[in-house]
C-alpha cells in the first residue's frame, strides 16, 4: 500500500494534481480502498505497459485514509 503518498496527501492543499505515472498508479490503490477520492486518468494498454493517459487529481482524503495514516505514521 502507498502509505507514504497517502501521508504526504494528509498534509498537502489539495485539491492536487498529480502527473508522475507511479503516483498516479498509487493513487489508483489508495482510491480502490477508499482512502482517497481522485479522478484519475483512462488507462491505456501501449507495448505491453499500462499507461495512464494524463494527470490525476486528489480532491480529498477520507476519513478511513486519515485514520490509515495516523496508524501508519
Amino acid at each position: 500500500m502507498p502509505m507514504k503518498l497517502l501521508g504526504q496527501l494528509c498534509c498537502a492543499r489539495l485539491p492536487m494534481q498529480l502527473h508522475d505515472q507511479l503516483d498516479i498508479q498509487k493513487c489508483d490503490v489508495l482510491r480502490a480502498a477508499q482512502l482517497i477520492e481522485a479522478d484519475l486518468p483512462p488507462v491505456l494498454h501501449e507495448r505491453g505497459r499500462t499507461v495512464y493517459s494524463g494527470q490525476a487529481t486528489v480532491m480529498r482524503v477520507t476519513a478511513k485514509g486519515l485514520s490509515a495514516a495516523r496508524q501508519h505514521g
